[in-house]
C-alpha cells in the first residue's frame, strides 16, 4: 500500500514538473506580435524619408544593433526619376529610421518609393520577434520644382548681373518654401539675399511659373519663370521681373512667352539666368 502511494505521489510530482516545464518553454517562445512598419513619408525636397515603427526596433534579436542599409529594401516605381543610392540613419531602440536618398533625374510626382524589410530576418523587436519579410509601406515623390541648391557663375549668369558686378551665385530653395541666394563680386564681397517662394507647373509643358518675395536686405517680390533641365548634372534656366515696388518699364516674363520675355522681350537674354544643381 505504502509503495502504491509512493508511486501516485511520484506521477503526480512528474505531472507538477512537466507542467511546469510546459508552462516555462511557453513563456520563454512568447515573443509577441512582430513590429510592423506604421508610417512612410518622403520629405518635400525629397531628400529623405521617414520610416516609423510600431515599437522600439534592433538589428539583432538581442536588442543589439542599429539598422543598416542591409536591413531594408528600397525601390522607386513609376515617373521620371530613379534612385541611385540610399543611405540608413537608425538608433538601436528607437522606433524611428532616416532614409537618405539619392534620386538620379526629375521627380515629376508619380514615383513611388517602396520600403520593406531585406529578408525575414533583418528587423527585431526588444523580444526578439522578426518582423515580417512581407511588411511594406510606400510614399510618393515630390514634384519639388526648384526646390534645392544651385550655382551659377561664369557664362551662365545673366549678362544683367554681370553688369552690376555679380560673379557667382548660390542659391538654396527649401521644401518649406524660404529661400537663400548668396550673391558674390569679384572682390569676394557676399550679399545674401533671403524670403519665401510660391511655385506652380504653368500650361505650358516644362515650365513653371514663380513667385518670389524678398524680406532682406530689402523687401520685393519678384516674379518669373524657370526650367529645370533632366541631364547630369542638372541645370535649370531662371528668369524674373521685379514687379513690388513697381519698376517704369519692367514687367515680368510668362510661360507662354518663352524665356527672355521680360518687358515683353526688349532685353533679350539679358536677364536670363542659368543655375548648376548641387549636392
Amino acid at each position: 500500500m505504502k509503495n502504491k502511494q509512493l508511486s501516485v505521489l511520484a506521477l503526480m510530482l512528474g505531472m507538477i514538473m512537466s507542467a511546469v516545464s510546459f508552462t516555462a518553454c511557453d513563456k520563454e517562445d512568447d515573443k509577441g506580435d512582430p513590429p510592423t512598419i506604421a508610417a512612410f513619408a518622403v520629405s518635400n525636397d525629397n531628400e529623405t524619408a521617414t520610416v516609423v515603427f510600431s515599437e522600439a526596433v534592433y538589428k539583432a534579436d538581442n536588442q543589439t544593433g542599429n539598422l543598416d542599409k542591409a536591413a531594408f529594401s528600397v525601390t522607386i516605381t513609376g515617373g521620371t526619376a530613379t534612385l541611385a543610392d540610399f543611405e540608413v540613419t537608425h538608433t538601436a531602440g528607437t522606433n524611428e529610421v532616416t532614409l537618405a536618398l539619392d534620386i538620379d533625374g526629375v521627380a515629376d510626382g508619380t514615383e513611388v518609393v517602396t520600403v520593406k524589410p531585406s529578408g525575414a530576418n533583418a528587423i527585431f523587436n526588444a523580444k526578439g520577434a522578426a518582423m515580417d519579410a512581407a511588411q511594406s509601406r510606400t510614399a510618393t515623390l515630390n514634384d519639388i520644382g526648384i526646390i534645392g541648391k544651385w550655382q551659377s557663375s561664369g557664362v551662365n549668369l545673366a549678362p544683367l548681373l554681370v553688369a552690376f558686378g555679380v560673379d557667382s551665385l548660390y542659391a538654396h530653395f527649401r521644401g518649406d518654401n524660404t529661400y537663400t541666394v548668396e550673391s558674390f563680386t569679384a572682390d569676394g564681397s557676399k550679399t545674401t539675399l533671403t524670403g519665401t517662394f510660391t511655385q506652380q507647373r504653368s500650361s505650358v509643358a516644362g515650365i513653371w511659373d514663380i513667385t518670389v518675395s524678398q524680406s532682406s536686405p530689402t523687401a520685393l517680390v519678384s516674379v518669373g519663370i524657370f526650367q529645370v533641365m533632366d541631364q547630369d548634372p542638372q541645370m535649370m534656366k531662371y528668369e524674373i521681373a521685379q514687379t513690388e515696388p513697381a519698376v517704369v518699364g519692367v514687367t515680368p516674363p510668362t510661360a507662354a512667352a518663352g524665356f527672355g520675355s521680360t518687358s515683353s522681350g526688349a532685353y533679350g537674354v539679358m536677364n536670363v539666368q542659368t543655375y548648376v544643381k548641387i549636392d
